[in-house]
């Protein structure tokens, strides 16, 4: 998920981003689920010594959705001003 995306994230399209992400995260069977999370967590663990590649991993897909589930709900808040969007924008990209 490189180039265009990351432009579109950069345009202000993280909403779409973020509902491609979790769709795409739901149609994975356990299997696929537990095979993507092996795959980051070893990639994870040889920078760290704290826990094991597996659990490294459910960490992460547990953030990413996390992540993504926060950018989506921000995007659909109909009641903020564009002001008040901006400045969530803002704070979550230094954060």
């Amino acid at each position: 998920m490189g180039g265009p995306s990351f432009d579109r994230l950069v345009g202000g399209n993280g909403a779409g981003i973020a509902d491609r992400v979790l769709s795409f995260l739901a149609e994975l069977d356990d299997q696929q689920r537990d095979a993507v999370t092996r795959v980051i967590g070893d990639a994870l663990a040889q920078d760290t010594l704290v826990a094991g590649g597996r659990y490294l991993g459910r960490l992460w897909l547990r953030d990413a959705e996390t992540t993504a589930w926060h950018v989506l709900l921000a995007g659909r808040r109909l009641h903020q001003t564009e002001d008040d969007r901006k400045r969530f924008l803002e704070a979550w990209g230094n954060a």
